[in-house]
């Protein structure tokens, strides 16, 4: 089963529609599901507080089922760097609040563009100066939920920027909202299909040998932390297409310079990715 989570109103109806979503009352939020197609849709509202009463509550009536939860709606993004109506799967996710950071699992090809996103907890107006990212109020406490609860390859975030940051949310025209998403959703459907077929993995994609081969290479190429998560992802996108190949030997000297670690690092990534 898939699970669409929205904030908006308006971002949840262009799915109920396209995707023939029928309301289901045994909850007492906003809830619709097409069990033809085993696609689910909860609203967990703008910001944190509904968020893990209503994933936990759904989980819950699934219990013996795979879960995939996908969180798809709006955000906004710098003037100078996106477009109203652009959309993007998120890598990268910063809690503004606590500084955490968290890095969903991309495992699958796909048409997307890839950026990064700021969860705060007010509303910006501002322009948004002060992030480097995409900027949301919903994204990093979806994915701590998720993340608890099934395997982080199962938990996706895309979102379509509707501002730049310069009009309050109360000022939001939700039908151009859903115009903008409804003209995505082939994009988005399509994505939906081919990440379903993760969702037939549920547990973990590295055994302890591959995990061991990351740490060997992280200690003796001097990789980052960004590095490291990168280079995981790769790992497991190789295991999904080569399950019983061993990961190759790195032969490289250790790096003395920061351009020799960095091209050694990408070595590696290449090595696995040909």
């Amino acid at each position: 089963m898939q699970c669409i989570i929205t904030a908006l109103k308006a971002e949840s109806d262009p799915f109920i529609q396209y995707l023939g979503l029928k309301r289901d009352k045994a909850f007492n939020f906003p809830y619709f599901i097409n069990n033809d197609i085993g696609i689910a849709l909860i609203g967990v509202g703008v910001g944190r507080k509904n968020i893990r009463a209503r994933i936990h509550k759904f989980f819950r009536s699934f219990d013996d089922t795979v879960i995939q939860f996908i969180n798809i709606g709006v955000a906004g993004g710098k003037k100078n760097q996106t477009r109203i109506g652009q959309l993007f799967l998120i890598n990268k996710i910063i809690d503004d609040s606590t500084n955490q950071t968290y890095y969903p699992d991309i495992l699958i090809d796909h048409p997307l563009i890839e950026n990064s996103i700021t969860t705060v907890q007010r509303g910006v107006y501002d322009g948004g100066g002060q992030y480097d990212s995409l900027v949301d109020m919903e994204a990093s406490e979806i994915f701590s939920v998720c993340s608890k609860i099934v395997p982080i390859h199962n938990i996706a975030i895309i979102k379509l920027v509707s501002d730049h940051m310069e009009t309050h949310e109360s000022e939001f025209d939700h039908d151009m909202i859903s115009s903008l998403l409804m003209g995505k959703m082939d994009k988005i459907t399509y994505f939906i299909d081919k990440y379903k077929l993760l969702g037939r993995i549920n547990g973990p994609i590295l055994s302890k040998t591959d995990m061991d081969w990351i740490t060997h290479n992280k200690e003796q190429y001097l990789l980052t932390v960004t590095q490291v998560n990168q280079l995981m992802n790769t790992v497991k996108s190789y295991r999904l297409h080569n399950s019983s190949i061993s990961l190759p030997e790195i032969n490289a000297k250790r790096p003395m310079t920061k351009v020799d670690q960095k091209n050694i690092f990408r070595a590696i990534r290449e090595k696995l990715e040909t």
